[in-house]
C-alpha cells in the first residue's frame, strides 16, 4: 500500500529533450544564416500563446540562405536609386537651361518693345517671344518625362531626332562624295602657260582639247582670241588662288570647272577653265579670262594691233601689197588658171577652175586693162599672222575706184601668201551709157606721178 501511495504522490517526469538536428555538412564555414521556421504565421494583431509546445510539434529546421542572394536583392534598389538621382540631376539641368533661355527671350522681347524703329522692334520682339517659348518648353520637359506618356513622348522625340540626323548625315556624305573634285591646278596651269607661248603652242592646245570643244570653236578664231588676250594682259606667271572646283555628270560625261585667280605680267585676272573627261584624262572644254578694267583697250588700239603693214602702199614694207598686185597682173594677162592653181585648197573647193576662168574673162572685158592699186582701205592680220585681209581700190582702163578684196593664208611667216578668197565689185553703169559699154580712160586724163612718189600719189 505504501508503495502504491508513493507511486501516486511522485510527480511525473518531464519529457526527454529532443535530439538536436544533424548539422549540415560544412554549414559552419559556408557563411549562411540559419532561419528557424516555427509553424504557422500568427494572425495580424495577435501574439502567439505562451505554453508548452504540443507533443506533435516539429523541431525547427535551419534553411541556409547564401549571402550573395541577399546582396543581389539589394543591388536593383541601389541601381534604381542611382538612376533616379541621374534623372533628377539631368532634369534639374535642363530646367535651369530652359529657365535661362526663357529669361533671355523675355529680355530680348522687352528690348524689341522699347525699340524706336517699328520694323526692327517688331522683329526683335517676335524673336524674343520665340526664344522664351523654347525656354518654357525646355523647363517643362523634365516634368513631362516623369509620367508614362511623357517618357514615351520624349523617347519618340529623341528617336525622331536620331533618324533625321542619320538621314541628313547620309545625304551630306553622298553629296560630298559626289562633288569631291580632283586637283585641277596642274592641268589648268599647263593650259594657261601654253596659251601664252605663241600661235604654235595655242594650236597644239586646240588639237589636244576635247572633241566637244572642236565642235563649238573654230581653230583660227581660238588662236586669234588667245593671241589678243596675250597681247593685252601679258604672259602667264602663276596661279595665285583656286576659288572653286566642281565636277558634274551629264549626257556628255564628267565635266569639271575650276575658278582661278591668275597672275599675268600686267596684273591679276579672274579665269575659268572647263575640262572634259575623255579617254582617261581631262581635256580642255573652254577657257575664259576676265581682263581687269585697267587693262581694257579701245577699238582703235585693237585695230592698230592687228594692222598688217605700217605703210600698206609700199611694196618694200608690205608683202600683202606685193601678193595682191601680182594676182591682178596675172588676171590682166589672162592667166586666171595659174591663179587658181596657186590658191589654197579652200579656194579651189569653193570655186571650180573653169567657172573662175570664165568670170575673170568677163571682168577683163568689162573693166579693160589693169593699171594699178590707188588706195588700201583695210589691211589686217589674224591668227598670229597666218591669215591676212587686204581691201584695195584699183584702177582699170575703163573704170577707176574698183574695189577688190583679197583673203590670204600662210602657215608660217616664212611661207608665201596664197589666195584664200577674192571678190571684185564691178561699177554700176551710168544712166547716159548703154549697158555693157564703159568709156575708156586714157592715161593722159589723170596726172602721172613720178616713179619715186607713186605711193604718195596713190594715198591722195
Amino acid at each position: 500500500m505504501s508503495s502504491d501511495r508513493e507511486r501516486d504522490e511522485k510527480p511525473p517526469e518531464p519529457p526527454a529533450p529532443a535530439a538536436p538536428a544533424p548539422e549540415a555538412p560544412g554549414a559552419a564555414n559556408s557563411g549562411s544564416i540559419d532561419i528557424v521556421i516555427t509553424g504557422e504565421r500568427p494572425a495580424a494583431g495577435t501574439q502567439p500563446a505562451a505554453g508548452p509546445a504540443p507533443a506533435d510539434a516539429q523541431p525547427p529546421v535551419a534553411v541556409p540562405v547564401p549571402v550573395s542572394a541577399a546582396h543581389d536583392r539589394s543591388r536593383p534598389r541601389r541601381l534604381a536609386t542611382a538612376t533616379e538621382a541621374a534623372k533628377e540631376a539631368l532634369g534639374g539641368g535642363v530646367s535651369k537651361l530652359g529657365t535661362g533661355i526663357e529669361h533671355l527671350g523675355e529680355g530680348i522681347a522687352r528690348f524689341g518693345t522699347k525699340s524706336h524703329v517699328p520694323l526692327v522692334g517688331a522683329g526683335v520682339t517676335a524673336l524674343g517671344e520665340g526664344i522664351a517659348t523654347v525656354g518654357g518648353s525646355l523647363t517643362e520637359l523634365p516634368r513631362v518625362a516623369r509620367t508614362r506618356r511623357g517618357r514615351l513622348l520624349v523617347r519618340s522625340t529623341v528617336l525622331g531626332f536620331l533618324l533625321v540626323a542619320a538621314w541628313i548625315t547620309v545625304i551630306v556624305s553622298l553629296q560630298v562624295r559626289g562633288v569631291d573634285a580632283p586637283d585641277f591646278r596642274p592641268t589648268a596651269e599647263q593650259i594657261l602657260s601654253e596659251l601664252s607661248k605663241g600661235s604654235a603652242a595655242i594650236e597644239q592646245v586646240y588639237e589636244n582639247a576635247s572633241p566637244r570643244f572642236h565642235e563649238v570653236a573654230r581653230k583660227d578664231r581660238f588662236v586669234d582670241t588667245m593671241t589678243d588676250m596675250h597681247a593685252t594682259i601679258g604672259a602667264f606667271v602663276e596661279i595665285a588662288a583656286i576659288n572653286e572646283s566642281i565636277v558634274t555628270t551629264g549626257p556628255t560625261g564628267r565635266v569639271g570647272r575650276v575658278s582661278l585667280t591668275v597672275a599675268y605680267e600686267k596684273g591679276k585676272a579672274r579665269a575659268t577653265v572647263s575640262l572634259h573627261w575623255d579617254k582617261g584624262r581631262w581635256k580642255l572644254l573652254g577657257v575664259g579670262v576676265d581682263v581687269p578694267p585697267s587693262l581694257e583697250i579701245t577699238k582703235a588700239q585693237r585695230e592698230e594691233r592687228i594692222k598688217a603693214c605700217k605703210d600698206p602702199m609700199d611694196p618694200k614694207k608690205c608683202d600683202l601689197y606685193v601678193a595682191a598686185n601680182a594676182i591682178l597682173q596675172q588676171l590682166n594677162d589672162r592667166h586666171a588658171d595659174q591663179v587658181w592653181d596657186g590658191a589654197t585648197k579652200i579656194f579651189q573647193k569653193q570655186e571650180e577652175k573653169s567657172r573662175f576662168v570664165m568670170i575673170q574673162a568677163e571682168h577683163a572685158q568689162t573693166l579693160g586693162e589693169y593699171r594699178r592699186i590707188i588706195a588700201v582701205t583695210e589691211d589686217k592680220l589674224y591668227s598670229d599672222g597666218s591669215i591676212g585681209v587686204f581691201d584695195v581700190l584699183t584702177e582699170y582702163a575703163r573704170s577707176q575706184g574698183v574695189r577688190a578684196t583679197f583673203g590670204f593664208y600662210r602657215r608660217t611667216r616664212q611661207d608665201p601668201w596664197k589666195l584664200r578668197s577674192l571678190k571684185v565689185v564691178l561699177p554700176m553703169p551710168r544712166a547716159d551709157e548703154p549697158l555693157g559699154i564703159a568709156p575708156e580712160t586714157k592715161p593722159t586724163d589723170l596726172p602721172t606721178p613720178p616713179p619715186d612718189d607713186e605711193a604718195g600719189a596713190g594715198r591722195e
